[in-house]
């Protein structure tokens, strides 16, 4: 059950996504690791930036890839980040529903406000302890629990975070991000060739502020 949450979750395509560089081919593959603990200074000015947004609102499409599928599964929604409750996705195509991941584990909710507590699967290793550090970009939570791999050109970048902790490979395998100078503009979360979840992010807004109703309906 809880993998099929992290898929439902991922976080993170409809149409490939291709950054706009001079050489985009040094984006299509891993860089080189980087130390997350003492990363030279241009990798420590963009985590501090993409950190500094406690609050983000965006609009994603998603692809989910499975091996018995020549075509992915698209789907599209909304995504709320906001760094003291956690990360909230709500699915409005092809279907409504809304998963909410947050210290105290994975929550789904229906458009009726119904709640379910997905219980912790101990095979498959902490994912909110894995996922929430990359979405929030914290620097010494990521150090702890994967390794890094980062390259960029000019003001676009990639990183590759791949977990240590060998559960969290079967599970969520490796994480993709690419970004445009302090925006997230596609991630993917990728357990095999055939196997993947791709996400573009369509448009996102940071510094919003969640209404009282936006905070009820889409966090806990």
């Amino acid at each position: 059950m809880i993998r099929r949450c992290v898929f439902l979750l991922l976080f993170v395509l409809a149409p490939s996504f291709v950054l706009a560089v001079d050489e985009p081919s040094l984006l299509s593959e891993p860089g080189p690791e980087v130390e997350l603990s003492s990363a030279g200074a241009d990798w420590q000015a963009l985590f501090e930036s993409l950190a500094a947004q406690s609050t983000v609102f965006s609009h994603f499409t998603e692809n989910r890839w499975f091996p018995f599928k020549k075509i992915p599964v698209v789907l599209k929604g909304e995504m709320r980040l906001e760094s003291g409750r956690g990360m909230s996705l709500r699915y409005t195509e092809p279907e409504n529903r809304t998963m909410i991941m947050d210290e105290r584990g994975l929550l789904l909710r229906d458009d009726r406000g119904h709640s379910r507590e997905v219980p912790p699967d101990p095979r498959s290793g902490n994912i909110n302890a894995a996922l929430l550090p990359v979405m929030r970009f914290d620097q010494k939570a990521l150090a702890k629990i994967f390794v890094m791999h980062a390259v960029r050109v000019g003001n676009t970048w990639r990183m590759d975070f791949e977990p240590r902790d060998a559960a969290l490979v079967k599970t969520i395998g490796l994480i993709t991000v690419w970004g445009e100078e302090a925006k997230i503009k596609q991630l993917e979360f990728r357990r095999s060739s055939s196997q993947r979840v791709e996400i573009v992010i369509d448009e996102s807004q940071s510094g919003v502020v969640f209404t009282a109703d936006e905070q009820k309906r889409f966090f806990r």
